[in-house]
Parts: C-alpha cells; sequence; structure tokens
C-alpha cells in the first residue's frame, strides 16, 4: 500500500445512527407478488416443509387476503420474535433459502398494508404476532396470546398442523376491486396461472425431488368452503434442449482467488414448443442468458449474460446454468428480494475465459459462435412458403410472436378477431371487405363459462381456431364466390350442431332428469 494512505484507526471513534423510519418503505421496492410469495416459500422450506399452500382468502366477490400455510417444524417465541426483527439474521444451515433477515417482512410489506403469522412447534405453545406499515414509528409488533395463536392454527381449514406456520396477509396492493363475479374469477385465475408458473420455475429442483408439495386453493369464508386445490409443477427451464455435438457442455472457471467453479451450457433447437423454453408467457428465445441457482432455488431466470454479451437474436438459443457455491458466491451479490443478482468484474472476466476441462480445451466463445451458427441455420430450414395473413387484434402477444416465428406474413392487409353479437345460429361472420372474423360473444361466454364482461385476450384457442380454419379466404382479393360463401354456411352449421351437443343437449338432460324427480 502506498506510503499516507493507510487508516490510522486511533483517529476514528464511533457513534449511533439511527435509521430514518422512511426507509422501511423502500425494503421489498423490487417485489411483486410472485416474487415476495416465493421469498416466503424459501422460509418454509428452511422450516422443511413438506406440504406447502397458498390460498386466497375471499367472501363473495371481495379478496379479503392471502395465506402461505406450511407444516414445517414452526417457531418458538424467541424464533418468532427474530423473525419479525429487521435484519435479525438467524444462524442459516448450509442449505437454507434465507439469506438477509429481511424476507418476511420486506416481503409482506411489499404486498399487503398488514400481515400476521402464527406458528408453533410439536408439543409446544402457539405464538402469534402482527405487523403493518406503521412499523417504521416505534419498531413494535402485535402480539397474540398463546391460546388464540392455537386456535387460529386449529382452524385452517383443509391442513392439519401439529406444527406449522401461517402468515395471513390483508389488505392486498394488487388486488381487483368488482361486484362482478365474472371479473373477479378472470383475475384469480391470471394470478393462479402466474403464481404456478413461477413457482414451478424457481423451487423446480426441489418440486421435482419430491421434498415438498406446493399447491394453491381459494377459501371462500362466506360458504366455509374452499375450491379445489391446483398442484404447482416443476418447470426446468433445461428440459429439452440439445443431447448433441457435445451439449450440454461444461466450462471450468478459474477464478481470481485460485479457486473454480463449473458453469453448463446449453443448446436448445430452434421453434421448441415447450412451456419450459417459452417461460412467463414469452417466446424462449427472450429468456436467454444465464440461470442462476442458490441451493437448489433459481434466483434468476435469463435475459442477460452476466455482462458477457448484450441479449440477442442470433443468442436466443442459448442458456447457461451457474450454481452458487463457497468458490463463487462473494463473486455475486444479491439484492434482498432475490431477483436481481449483481455479477462482479472480476467473475465477469474469469467466465469470458472459461474453457472446457481436459487437454485441448475449447473457451466460451466458442458456445456462443455455436449459438449464432444454430440461429443461422434455423432461418435457412424455415419453411418460407407458409405464408399466413397478419391477424392485427384478438390474439394475444405471445400467440402473434409464435405464429411471427414460425412463417413470414404474407404481402395482404391484416385481420381482426372481435367478440361481437350475431344471432344464435351463428359462432362467426367474416367479412373480407372490413378484413374482420366476428365471433359470437354469447356463445364463447358459455363455452369459456365466463359471466363478465370479456376482452379480446380471451378466448385464445377458440380465435385461432377459427383463424385458421378462414384466414386462406382473406388472401382472395376479389369478392368472394358462391362457393366460398357456402363454405362459410356450412362451416357455422356443423360448428353449431357440435356446439349444441357439447353445451345444450347435456343441460336439456339435466333438466329433464330433475323434472323426473332424479330418477
Amino acid at each position: 500500500m502506498p506510503t499516507g494512505y493507510e487508516l490510522d484507526e486511533r483517529q476514528w471513534s464511533t457513534e449511533t445512527v439511527l435509521p430514518d423510519p422512511s426507509t422501511i418503505a423502500a425494503i421489498g421496492m423490487h417485489h411483486n407478488l410472485t416474487s415476495a410469495l416465493a421469498d416466503l416459500v424459501d422460509n418454509s422450506i428452511d422450516a422443511m416443509a413438506s406440504h406447502i399452500r397458498i390460498r386466497f382468502v375471499q367472501s363473495g366477490t371481495t379478496i379479503l387476503g392471502l395465506q402461505i400455510i406450511d407444516n414445517g417444524r414452526g417457531l418458538t417465541a424467541d424464533g418468532i420474535k427474530q423473525a419479525m426483527t429487521f435484519g435479525a439474521r438467524r444462524d442459516y444451515g448450509s442449505e437454507d433459502l434465507g439469506h438477509f433477515g429481511l424476507g418476511l417482512k420486506a416481503a409482506s410489506l411489499s404486498q399487503a398494508s398488514s400481515f400476521e403469522i402464527y406458528s408453533r412447534q410439536k408439543w409446544g405453545p402457539a405464538v402469534g404476532r402482527r405487523m403493518d406499515q406503521t412499523v417504521s414509528q416505534d419498531f413494535s409488533v402485535g402480539v397474540m396470546e398463546p391460546g388464540a395463536a392455537n386456535e387460529r392454527l386449529d382452524g385452517v381449514a383443509g391442513m392439519e398442523l401439529p406444527s406449522g406456520t401461517l402468515v395471513e396477509w390483508r389488505g392486498l396492493k394488487d388486488v381487483i376491486h368488482t361486484s362482478d363475479q365474472g371479473e373477479l374469477t378472470e383475475w384469480r385465475s391470471a394470478k393462479l396461472r402466474s403464481i404456478r408458473e413461477h413457482l414451478g420455475v424457481t423451487f423446480h429442483r426441489h418440486l421435482r425431488r419430491g421434498t415438498v408439495e406446493i399447491d394453491i386453493d381459494t377459501f371462500d369464508i362466506a360458504r366455509n368452503r374452499s375450491l379445489p386445490p391446483m398442484q404447482v409443477d416443476p418447470i426446468d427451464p433445461f428440459e429439452g434442449s440439445l443431447q448433441q455435438d457435445g451439449y450440454p457442455r461444461n466450462f471450468v472457471v478459474d477464478l481470481p482467488d485460485g479457486a473454480s467453479c463449473t458453469i453448463e451450457a446449453h443448446l436448445f433447437s430452434p421453434r421448441l414448443n415447450l412451456p419450459a423454453f417459452n417461460l412467463y408467457g414469452e417466446p424462449g428465445e427472450a429468456r436467454q442468458g444465464i440461470y442462476l441457482y442458490r441451493r437448489d432455488r433459481l434466483l434468476s431466470g435469463g435475459q442477460n449474460w452476466a455482462g458477457l454479451r448484450l441479449p440477442k437474436k442470433e443468442l436466443g438459443l442459448g442458456r447457461i446454468k451457474i450454481d452458487l457455491d463457497a468458490a463463487n458466491e462473494h463473486y455475486i451479490a444479491l439484492n434482498p428480494e432475490k431477483v436481481t443478482p449483481v455479477y462482479s468484474a472480476d467473475f465477469t472476466k474469469a467466465m469470458a475465459h472459461a474453457h472446457t476441462p481436459g487437454p485441448s480445451p475449447s473457451h466460451l466463445d466458442s458456445y456462443f459462435r455455436d449459438l449464432q451458427r444454430a440461429h443461422k441455420d434455423s432461418k435457412k430450414t424455415k419453411r418460407q412458403e407458409i405464408r399466413l395473413v397478419e391477424p392485427a387484434v384478438g390474439l394475444n402477444p405471445t400467440v402473434l410472436s409464435r405464429l411471427a416465428d414460425l412463417q413470414d406474413f404474407a404481402d395482404f392487409d391484416p385481420i381482426d378477431l372481435r367478440f361481437v353479437t350475431l344471432p344464435s345460429t351463428e359462432l362467426f361472420r367474416a367479412d373480407r371487405t372490413a378484413r374482420r372474423i366476428d365471433v359470437n360473444v354469447e356463445l364463447v361466454r358459455r363455452i369459456y363459462g365466463s359471466e363478465g364482461r370479456l376482452s379480446n385476450r380471451d378466448g385464445q384457442l377458440l380465435k385461432v381456431f377459427l383463424y385458421f380454419l378462414l384466414e386462406s379466404d382473406f388472401k382472395v382479393e376479389q369478392r368472394w364466390n358462391v362457393v366460398r360463401e357456402d363454405r362459410h354456411r356450412i362451416l357455422n352449421d356443423v360448428l353449431m350442431a357440435a356446439f349444441a351437443e357439447d353445451f345444450i343437449q347435456p343441460n336439456l338432460q339435466d333438466q329433464a332428469h330433475e323434472k323426473n324427480g332424479g330418477d
């Protein structure tokens, strides 16, 4: 060290600086609903839970709150006090997913105005605590007496908890306010899908091993019953990668301190149509990049190359798997929400020089060249002879993107697919001049069981079916002839007959059965 740059500790004393209360509000600001739930699932897995249930609590059309329930080992009075203390870090085990001592508080208060936690260990007294957004005023929390906390845990419907924990969020920030049952069902279904997918991806290794089961249900307190739980299935983002030409391929990263770690590079085939590849409703190519794991929990899912490359189409078929371990974890920083890792310059530099093990090693640059070659080859083999008329309105971005990936749109004016009121004898009506396919909104409601207002995002399967059935007609620029119009009439007649078989006749039979007294 240069002379004069040393720090003389004798010149320094200490003083206490308390945090400004407003800083508490900033904790957890990077969370959304799914990432916040994943943080609480971390705690449940650390508590050795074998069953975790996420539950929406509603009364009629009002969402009252959300619960995270587990059958883990539970907390003592000292343990729950520590869990409610900001920045209190327990003694984490080598396999624990917790990290900062902020997860419960940051995740909960980012999504709700208040939360409660009830917990008990086997044969131990139950404990209960409550915290809300005013905690920063004096850092005090509500305390429930053990008997009441015990009753609260005993009253959890559908789960027996000799030991375990219940976290309840009240005053959800991201919630629909409606009196329309159809709108509530639509909102809840969308949330359930996003939660199942995010947890399925994040904890796919735990779920695949069978060490934990996660499901989601809805409990209506007005009816005192719950809907059947929906299982969270594992979604491995590396499922379906090519098992050829030396892939998946391991590369050794030699770190500056003399340690090393191994990263695993994967290459996917073009136009792969798997949920594990097309994550979060996006084309799989958009999720290219680094997938970082810590103790078998996915921390980040692609969308960056740790500074090695910028994401671009030519690299869309590649994903690299990295597991944090004792050798590399001090080169990669995590934020408290565990959603945005920061790779140090030293680690990025070491990755740039990563090599395959053994003699005559290949370097990581060869992997990126293989990705570019695979992308180029996929363009050569694309079936250019299939050219469809572009749909402008009515299909969701994911469906449109998939269509664009698989072919080049023909040089015709685009067509719209819309829900409109039509006679009960017609499922659809095609209009060449207006460039649109109208779909009978009342029949769509019957098919999908929707009671509320439909949006353009609804009914995707039916709209895609009609699009492929009628798309070629819109390549005809002159007036449709009688044969084509007769074809539309026949299609409508047959489709309406099929609709009657599936949705009208069963109802008539049920009504007749009830009229005859159920005999």
